[in-house]
């Protein structure tokens, strides 16, 4: 019996030397993991350093800012509000806000420039007389691969003599003799269905708000209050042309990109841009419309809606800034290819709509054609527009 009870108090004695080594282990474990671990207490104490010494330095910053402010007070100085003609050529790391000489607001995409007025790029910036870009000229902004986009104003424009003109976003239709717009549809309405004359006919006209079908806008609603916070919206400087890695493209001097459907040519405007900044479609009739009355107010030409493309019959199709139809340095509105936009029209058979003058035809700037979804052929282009989020 005595020896029973030594080995039963032995194996008992072994049972708890194997617990407490492996409770030993796990507090090892534990301790390990709090000094040496992703969330050890020696990081969280480096992190802690580290941050205080960013705060000490951003205190410092803030704190000679302050002396910087109240030395520019004191000496009767202030700080130079940056301008657009500040900027030229300087590519933006976020994005910015700025001013023209005569107070317009212009918003210029992270990653984008403003291109300068020069001979080789065929960009006038003749408003102010000194090459100094303003809003009247139609600004024009670069992204690194060369793709180039015209700022259309909305809103009212302040013009160097002291008058103001006002654009209004809108679904406008243009009289056929001498141009003077009549406002059919305040961009604010968008959700409603309007009748707009279409060639020889009347449908109702709409630009589908479902942005889950192909043929509308990705989002009409945010298009338009985007534009009106922001003041204006970008335009694609010229018609579509395909990139070898078949992106779509706005550069000078590039073969069109045609024999693509209304969807197709809607789904590449989309994918030209995805960022948490900019927002990327095809155009929507408000765009088109209001870029016409831009370039009605401030081109010299103030029945550029009825121009049309047809003397240019003996030239054809052409490339990308060729044509010669250059206006506040926008090409290709009237002429050389239709334009697939995403205005809608109830006419069952062909509910989409191209915009826009072709090589050889009368068709005018204005100019509202219906079309089948699935045309796909050589005379019909699109073009992409951008706006700020």
């Amino acid at each position: 019996m005595k020896n029973k009870s030594m080995k039963e108090q032995s194996g008992i004695t072994l049972v708890a030397l194997v617990v407490t080594i492996v409770v030993l282990l796990i507090l090892a474990g534990i301790t390990i993991m709090y000094t040496m671990g992703e969330n050890s207490i020696f990081k969280k104490a480096q992190e802690a350093k580290n941050k205080t010494e960013e705060a000490i330095k951003n205190e410092q910053e803030y704190m000679s800012q302050i002396d910087n402010m109240l030395n520019e007070y004191i000496n009767g100085n202030t700080t130079k509000e940056e301008t657009v003609a500040d900027i030229v050529n300087k590519v933006q790391t976020i994005t910015k806000i700025v001013k023209d000489e005569n107070g317009n607001k212009v918003v210029i995409p992270r990653g984008f420039k403003i291109v300068p007025d020069t001979e080789n790029n065929d960009i006038d910036y003749t408003y102010s007389s000194d090459k100094k870009p303003c809003v009247q000229d139609g600004i024009v902004i670069e992204d690194e691969e060369g793709n180039q986009f015209v700022w259309i104003p909305v809103g009212e424009i302040k013009n160097k003599d002291n008058t103001t003109t006002t654009i209004t976003l809108g679904r406008y239709t243009f009289d056929t003799t001498n141009g003077i717009p009549k406002l059919e549809q305040n961009a604010d309405n968008y959700t409603e269905i309007v009748n707009i004359k279409l060639e020889n006919y009347s449908y109702d006209i709409q630009e589908l708000v479902n942005g889950d079908t192909n043929t509308a806008a990705k989002n009409l609603g945010n298009f338009v209050t985007k534009t009106k916070i922001n003041n204006g919206f970008y335009l694609a400087r010229y018609e579509a042309s395909k990139g070898i890695d078949k992106k779509v493209k706005s550069q000078a001097n590039k073969e069109v990109w045609n024999h693509i459907t209304q969807p197709d040519a809607a789904i590449a405007a989309r994918e030209m841009y995805n960022s948490d900044y900019i927002e990327s479609d095809l155009i929507n009739s408000y765009s088109w419309d209001t870029t016409i009355i831009f370039i009605q107010s401030y081109s010299g030409n103030s029945n550029y809606s009825n121009k049309t493309s047809a003397n240019n019959a003996s030239i054809g199709y052409l490339n990308t800034g060729k044509s010669g139809d250059k206006v506040c340095n926008i090409f290709d509105i009237a002429s050389n290819y239709y334009e697939w936009t995403t205005e809608y029209s109830t006419y069952d058979t062909k509910p989409c709509i191209t915009r826009g003058g072709s090589a050889g035809h009368t068709y005018s700037a204005s100019v509202r054609s219906d079309r089948i979804l699935t045309d796909s052929v050589s005379y019909i282009s699109f073009r992409p527009l951008l706006y700020i989020k």
